[in-house]
């Protein structure tokens, strides 16, 4: 029997870097050791369960979204 579990996003703001995550290709571990934040930090800033206001800058950076 499968069990699904739904999690409040208190961060849908932070939801459009899973799009840009998955249209990149790159892995979520790649950009963790690249901007220097642990991979379930990382994770839980791409989908929206933490804000990660000093995370999310590099995330662009590294995604191409700002130079």
């Amino acid at each position: 029997m499968e069990q699904t579990k739904e999690y409040n996003v208190k961060y849908p703001e932070n939801l459009y870097l899973k799009e840009e995550v998955d249209k990149s290709g790159l892995k979520v571990k790649f950009l963790a050791k690249r901007v220097g934040v642990s991979l379930r930090v990382t994770s839980q800033v791409i989908n929206g369960h933490y804000k990660g206001d000093n995370i999310v800058p590099k995330l662009r950076i590294e995604l191409g979204l700002d130079k």
